[in-house]
């Protein structure tokens, strides 16, 4: 069993807002860590979770520790799960004024098949925009919220280092053990001033029995 946990970075400041996508995965980074490393999986050094942590949702309000963390891996790829294995999200920014942020996070797991869309300038993460009846925008609409609450309630960060963590609980497969690719599809909204901002990713993931180590071969008839 193992923990892997989901980094992601944004900031209101950066060329990516404009495009609704996080930071992206930055293979130059020196010695990569929690707090300097986006659109990545992370391991934790512990396989056991933390007392109080099982199978369910659960919001984290203590910062987690840089130092318990290692071996990211870029979110380019689908991440190898095996049942029992734990899901954390963790979403932070470094902007200056980060921490009169309020950030609303979803995660919608669906199954994806298709290819993803080259990583260009000119890909949005969604083809919805942020405009209203009044106030026209230009910026993308990757997050749909319908449930009514006000943004001025959605949670300000972790003091400590301007992060949200949610601890999303254990994978699982069928009931006949069948192994499955999954996209999870993360949404952001975040409420700076009067203006929302939205931010969206979808990683891969496959979940099965020894779908790390099993590998297809062809033998000759």
């Amino acid at each position: 069993m193992s923990i892997y946990l989901y980094n992601l970075a944004f900031s209101l400041n950066s060329s990516d807002t404009p495009a609704g996508r996080f930071q992206p995965y930055n293979s130059n980074v020196q010695n990569p860590t929690i707090a300097n490393q986006s659109c990545a999986w992370f391991t934790a050094a512990s396989s056991n979770p933390p007392q109080g942590f099982g199978d369910w949702f659960q919001q984290v309000s203590i910062a987690l520790i840089s130092s318990q963390w290692g071996n990211p891996q870029s979110d380019a790829s689908s991440l190898s799960l095996e049942p029992g294995d734990y899901l954390v999200m963790r979403v932070f920014s470094a902007d200056p004024n980060v921490a009169s942020y309020r950030v609303r996070v979803t995660g919608v797991f669906g199954q994806g098949t298709s290819e993803a869309a080259a990583d260009t300038d000119e890909t949005l993460q969604s083809p919805l925009v942020m405009s209203t009846q009044t106030t026209p925008s230009t910026y993308p609409r990757a997050v749909i919220d319908v449930d009514g609450s006000a943004a001025t309630n959605w949670p300000t960060p972790i003091t400590a280092d301007g992060s949200w963590v949610s601890w999303l609980g254990a994978v699982h497969t069928p009931s006949d053990l069948g192994a499955n690719e999954y996209t999870l599809n993360v949404g952001v909204s975040v409420l700076s001033g009067n203006s929302i901002y939205t931010f969206g990713t979808d990683p891969k993931m496959k979940v099965g029995p020894g779908m790390i180590r099993h590998k297809h071969h062809h033998h000759a008839a």
